[in-house]
């Protein structure tokens, strides 16, 4: 009996012995979530939220200081161009407000001026976006010119017509300001029944404002309403370091919150910056962005905020990795490809980096096991049991 629990112990205490031997001697073994490397879609952006404008405003403004009569017009009416949005029962100018109509009417027309020349000047520009156009679709049919080099073109003819477009209702407006302001400067002429100063419409369009609703006495040049009209154009502000990365024809993707996802083309760089505090209180030379809709969308108006993303490159077929899987070395970046169990560091080429994943151009295949978290406990030969995703 003695002997029998002799040997029970003697078996107890050499399977206690190899347990503790198999703990000690076994190498670690991290749990690890991997991916399969593949090839697939991937674009470089800069993604800023941004505001939809309507491309022609008009601010109507009082051409003489009178008693507004009150408006019978609210925000979203519909007005065509001469209707008779306001009414004045002007008031008799005294020297100095003759003084001010005066300087008014000269700053008119030197707008007026500069609209017509802006209008010659979108022509030409128009003209020879039409001639590179041409010259263009020859290459490509001869195929000296890639597709999409052709498509490009043809882009910016199409932006170079809506600017055409839009300096054209520039200078109609400004024709109607001036004629405003000629108003101004007759001061209690008789216009209409009762001296009343009719204010018409400079552009057809879509009232956006209402400034003055109700009947007052106000001054010559306050604001009465601004009217939009034309297509619908984003207007982004991106850091100065991006904007001189933005080209014109460049794709924009436009989403607006809860809705469906729009396209629009760039259209204009603006050249200037300008300061901006950021959230953090940083201030950041910004540069606008402006880009047309490609379809005018429903339900969509001035001044809306959407989020946008400025398509820089993009590839139907790269070979990418998740950012998240790239390891600093001395000698650049690598990432952990997992081959028999093990973590091996393979150093790796980049090409164009994503939101979330960048092209390798060298250094791994398609279908490699690639580590997407390595944190500091992977090393090279570590043992890792690997938890595809």
């Amino acid at each position: 009996m003695k002997l029998s629990k002799r040997i029970k112990w003697i078996i107890g205490l050499a399977a206690l012995a190899a347990l503790v031997t198999t703990v000690v001697m076994r190498p670690d073994v991290v749990l690890v979530d991997v991916v399969r490397v593949e090839r697939g879609p991937l674009s470089v952006t800069i993604d800023e939220d941004g505001i939809t404008r309507i491309r022609n405003h008009a601010e109507i403004a009082a051409p003489v200081t009178g008693r507004l009569l009150a408006s019978i017009l609210r925000a979203g009416d519909v007005v065509t161009r001469g209707q008779v949005v306001a009414r004045i029962a002007p008031a008799p100018l005294d020297e100095r407000s003759r003084r001010q109509a005066e300087a008014a009417l000269s700053a008119a027309q030197a707008v007026r001026a500069q609209a017509e020349a802006r209008v010659r000047q979108a022509d030409v520009v128009l003209g020879e976006a039409r001639r590179n156009r041409s010259r263009a679709e020859r290459l490509g049919d001869a195929g000296a010119l890639s597709a999409r080099a052709v498509e490009s073109v043809q882009a910016e003819e199409r932006v170079r017509e809506r600017e055409l477009d839009a300096a054209r209702a520039g200078a109609d407006a400004a024709i109607q300001n001036e004629a405003q302001a000629r108003l101004m400067l007759l001061g209690a002429a008789s216009s209409g029944a009762a001296g009343v100063k009719e204010v018409r419409a400079p552009i057809g369009g879509k009232v956006l404002r209402l400034v003055e609703e109700h009947e007052r006495v106000v001054a010559a040049g306050t604001p009465l309403m601004e009217v939009g009209a034309g297509e619908m154009e984003i207007v982004v502000d991106v850091l100065s370091s991006d904007a001189s990365r933005v080209r014109v024809g460049s794709r924009m993707m436009v989403n607006v919150p809860g809705g469906p996802e729009f396209v629009a083309t760039v259209s204009r760089v603006e050249p200037a910056a300008f300061t901006k505090v950021s959230p953090l209180g940083v201030e950041e030379q910004r540069v606008n962005v402006i880009a047309a809709l490609d379809t005018m969308p429903a339900g969509l108006g001035d001044r809306f905020r959407v989020s946008t993303s400025i398509v820089l490159w993009s590839a139907e077929s790269a070979l990418t990795v998740p950012s998240t899987s790239l390891v600093p070395t001395d000698e650049g970046w690598g990432v952990y490809v997992v081959e028999r169990g093990k973590a091996r560091l393979r150093m790796v080429t980049l090409g164009q980096t994503g939101v979330r994943s960048v092209e390798v151009a060298s250094g791994i295949n398609v279908g490699d096991v690639v580590i997407s978290h390595p944190d500091e406990r992977i090393k090279e030969g570590l043992r890792v049991e690997s938890t595809e995703r």
